[in-house]
């Protein structure tokens, strides 16, 4: 695999498709998106992966991670979280975040993995936020799962 991972310019053009993979409400995405770190996971120098990293702090908080479909199951999405998880760490973080909804199930397992462990469940934040109702491995994503790690 020959990927690099980079922290973007400001300037540098954010693939909006590749974060609305992650959280399909654009206005949220657009509301956070220039208050995060961005970081591009370029294979053959083209864009198939994004990490947004926010600061609040001591603590770091990952709102959203995306890979395009066609290059998922390859570790890009693995990488680009322990890449982040460096940055954060380099960053003097104390911990790290990441929100996932409870339809998430590789997504779940993945931050597990990484050593992330489930802290609350904001019940029904989904159907509350969310205009349409959003299903993924045919389960109905109705709450938000927060992830933590101690870095």
């Amino acid at each position: 695999m020959s990927y690099l991972i980079d922290k973007a310019q400001p300037s540098e053009w954010v693939p909006m498709h590749l974060l609305l993979l992650a959280d399909e409400n654009q206005q949220l995405v657009e509301a956070y998106l220039p208050l995060s770190q961005v970081y591009l996971l370029k294979d053959l120098d083209q864009v198939v992966g994004i990490c947004l990293l926010q600061i609040q702090q001591s603590t770091g908080e990952i709102m959203n991670i995306a890979v395009e479909p066609a290059h998922q199951g390859k570790g890009f999405g693995k990488a680009l979280l322990a890449h982040v998880t460096d940055a954060a760490r380099q960053q003097g973080l104390e911990r790290l975040v990441i929100k996932t909804g409870n339809s998430s199930i590789g997504q779940m397992a993945l931050y597990q993995q990484h050593g992330f462990d489930l802290i609350h469940v904001n019940y029904d934040y989904f159907t509350r936020n969310y205009p349409n109702p959003i299903w993924e491995n045919r389960i109905l994503c109705k709450h938000q799962l927060i992830f933590e790690l101690s870095l």
